[in-house]
């Protein structure tokens, strides 16, 4: 695409190796049955760029030749603009990590409150409904195969053989001791006298309905 009648004079080629190649784009001002041309190197290998990109780079080079001041004060203009454009999308990247950062604090805090309640209110078996122990277990995940977990850490398993009694589900609430990675080990293996009961990993809190 031609610019200010401007055009391509031949097709753009490149000369030299590595880090010195150029391009050679030699552009044609038309005026009737006359016209001139301009020869001028690019850095780098720009012969797969559009046209009109091409002729653009040739006019700003020969107006840097004819006046290299305004040339100067271009230069400068443009580079405090992407300094500006830097700084803007560090503030906002900075920002972004901030929020992102609080928010996984809030995160990890309401989980532990949440962890808290749970455990305290299964533990001290004050729970008067099953409906109530689902509800509370439910907010629990249920542990994930090949998951690595630390001490302390809760998870719930599902216990398909349980028999209902009053609505507590099937989920069981399961508090680690140590660290342990799940790979698929049933409720009866954190029960009481199960094997990894018996030998600290962790221990299961069941539904037990109040007599």
């Amino acid at each position: 695409m031609a610019i200010n009648n401007y055009e391509l004079a031949s097709k753009p080629y490149t000369r030299g190796f590595g880090d010195n190649i150029k391009t050679v784009v030699e552009i044609r001002l038309s005026d009737g049955s006359r016209y001139s041309t301009n020869m001028r190197e690019l850095a780098g290998d720009r012969t797969n760029e559009q046209e009109d990109i091409l002729i653009q780079a040739v006019l700003d080079i020969i107006k840097a030749e004819l006046d290299p001041a305004s040339a100067i004060v271009q230069t400068q203009a443009k580079l405090e603009e992407a300094t500006h454009k830097l700084a803007e999308t560090e503030a906002k990247q900075t920002a972004t990590d901030q929020a992102v950062k609080h928010n996984q604090e809030e995160t990890d805090r309401y989980g532990k409150i949440i962890h808290a309640v749970v455990l305290n209110a299964i533990a001290s078996k004050t729970i008067a409904y099953g409906t109530i122990y689902k509800e509370l277990v439910e907010l629990i995940p249920l542990a994930e195969v090949g998951k690595h977990y630390m001490a302390h850490d809760l998870i719930t398993i599902e216990d398909p053989a349980h028999v209902e009694v009053n609505g507590e589900g099937k989920r069981v609430l399961v508090q680690l001791n140590r660290e342990f990675t799940y790979n698929g080990e049933p409720v009866s293996d954190f029960a009481r006298n199960g094997r990894l009961e018996l030998d600290g990993t962790g221990a299961a809190w069941k539904y037990e309905p109040k007599e």
